[in-house]
């Protein structure tokens, strides 16, 4: 056997494990290491809007307002430490009939986590949100839709359904603006949807957060989805069993 030869019989197998294992890990709609919510029934005339990274002053309120307005209920998978740092903004979410999730305390990727160090991140959240809400989350979202060996243990022990996403904005990049963040979403929007965006930017110091351009997006979002027959619900209501 040539060199060559030997060393495509070693790499083969190395770079198809290690495709499977990004797969696993990384794209939302693996189911193999847990079971993940990606997206609702389709035969429901329903989407899903959900918000991570926040809160995050003066964008979650902005988003609020809007919501407020179109009377549109969504979700919000927040970070622990901004929880802690802005909590009448989640405070706020709750009393005005959103969903309050969890996104880890300081948005880790989860690659190479130990348990120990995931059921820190998911606690510390718990607990942040438990004390501004006075109910502990039931869904969560690893930031950058990352799982690893030892987060769906941990998530049974806490009662919490992973949830992904189905459709997106693409918001977090810094050139796209309102319109063109509008238009990837409903180019994309089907009954079931999970509409991924951004009222925040992992926790950082205030100043250093833009969710502007989601800001000026949502309202164009939901009136694009109206228009196209569907309606918004929490998330969680997509979850197996609920009414």
């Amino acid at each position: 056997m040539t060199p060559a030869a030997i060393a495509g019989s070693v790499l083969g197998p190395i770079a198809a494990g290690g495709a499977f294992v990004y797969y696993a890990c990384s794209v939302p709609t693996s189911q193999v290491l847990g079971e993940a919510l990606v997206r609702g029934p389709a035969g429901r005339p329903e989407v899903a809007l959900t918000f991570d990274d926040g809160p995050a002053e003066p964008f979650t309120g902005q988003v609020l307002d809007i919501l407020r307005r179109y009377r549109v209920p969504a979700t919000f998978f927040c970070c622990g430490k901004n929880v802690a740092r802005l909590p009448d903004l989640v405070r706020r979410a709750d009393a005005e009939g959103h969903t309050v999730g969890n996104h880890t305390w300081s948005h880790p990727l989860l690659y190479f986590k130990g348990r120990p160090a995931i059921e820190a991140e998911l606690d510390r959240t718990q607990e942040a949100i438990q004390k501004v809400t006075g109910r502990a989350p039931v869904v969560f979202r690893p930031p950058y839709g990352v799982r690893w060996l030892g987060l769906f243990p941990a998530l049974r022990a806490r009662g919490l359904a992973d949830v992904q996403w189905s459709d997106t904005g693409y918001d977090w990049k810094p050139r796209l603006d309102g319109a063109a963040i509008a238009r990837l979403v409903l180019a994309k929007l089907r009954p079931g949807a999970v509409i991924l965006l951004h009222d925040g930017r992992e926790p950082r110091e205030p100043g250093n957060v833009d969710a502007s351009s989601t800001v000026a997006a949502l309202p164009s979002i939901i009136e694009g989805a109206r228009r196209a027959g569907l309606e918004f619900t929490r998330v969680e209501s997509f979850l197996p069993g609920a009414v």
